[in-house]
This record gives structure tokens, sequence and C-alpha cells, in this order.
């Protein structure tokens, strides 16, 4: 692999261009998903204030009642998207839904345990504990490389 980084004042955006053959293998295609996540954000509020919030550096997203939660290591923003929304915009990129309400960020797993009738337990690098429940085991299988 060659990588190429040209600066120059005359550029006033960042461009990325990706050069390849015909077939996209397994280690660029995650390259390529975590290009995605890192220019993705959405708006959130916390209270009164707005905040961008850059969901690279969320650990995962889950719906109380109606209302999107976006995590942080240490704090908790809320979205007006809809978690079904938020699946399909993050579809490409590290995330994956772990249950009815929780679409988690693996590139914020620290360990996986497996736990009685086929769910799983990811310890989150903050501590977190997420539930994967069975329906969602296979596909998070996959994307996690088990």
């Amino acid at each position: 692999m060659k990588f190429t980084i040209e600066q120059s004042s005359d550029n006033n955006e960042v461009e990325i261009n990706i050069k390849c053959g015909q077939i996209i293998d397994e280690k660029l295609q995650k390259l390529i998903d975590q290009i995605r996540l890192y220019s993705f954000s959405i708006v959130c509020k916390k209270g009164k204030e707005i905040y961008q919030i850059s969901l690279k550096d969320a650990y995962y997203i889950e719906s109380v009642e109606e209302k999107t939660f976006v995590y942080l290591e240490k704090e908790v923003y809320e979205s007006n998207l809809k978690l079904y929304e938020l699946e399909e915009q993050l579809k490409n990129t590290s995330y994956i839904r772990v249950s009815k309400s929780i679409i988690l960020n693996i590139e914020k797993l620290q360990s996986v345990k497996p736990l009685i009738n086929g769910k799983l337990e990811a310890n989150l690098k903050n501590n977190e504990k997420i539930l994967i429940n069975r329906h969602y085991v296979p596909e998070f299988k996959k994307k996690f490389g088990i």
C-alpha cells in the first residue's frame, strides 16, 4: 500500500482519494468505514445547549421511551434522530445493532463474554456493560471478527 499526504495552503478542505484495484478487501473496507465515521457527526442537546457530536467519540446510541441518547465516555447527549435513522446512516461503519434499543460502536469495545441463553455481554472501554441480544449475536460476531 502506498500512502501519500499533500499539504498546501491552496487546499481549503481535506480531500481523501483512495485508488485501488477492482476488489476492495476487508482491511481496505474497514479503513473506508473508519474514514466515513470520522467525518460523521450529529447535532445533539444537553440541557438547553446544542452540540455537534462526532460519532467516532460515541460508545453507543440508545433509544429510551421514544428518545434517542448518544453515550460518550463520560457524557450523555440527546438526539432528535430516531434509532433506525442513525442505524441506516451508520450501517457501513463500526456501529452495529446489538438489541432492539441499542447501536454499539465496536471500536469502543474492550471485551465480550458469553452469557446464558446465547446472549453476550460487551464490556466497553469506559467499563460500561451492554447486553447483546441473542437475535443480534450472529451479525455482531461477523462484524467483530469472532
